[in-house]
């Protein structure tokens, strides 16, 4: 859970100071939200189900690809 609460607060971060948020990171949170999202603290709530729509709804495949 710990993990999961610094994947977040690193997103949020990055999007505060509009820095991309790299592939890797959208797909840990996607891989992760599915075991952790249940018992996330209050104040991330909103954030992870916003986050949720932006990156975990896609899958954690889309994140890689091939030519």
């Amino acid at each position: 859970m710990e993990e999961f609460v610094k994947v977040v607060e690193q997103i949020l971060y990055m999007e505060n100071f509009n820095i991309e948020i790299t592939p890797d990171l959208k797909q840990k949170f996607a891989q992760m939200y599915g075991t952790f999202a249940a018992g996330v603290p209050e104040k991330y709530k909103g954030d992870v189900a916003r986050l949720a729509n932006k990156y975990a709804a896609v899958g954690a495949n889309a994140f890689s690809f091939s030519y």
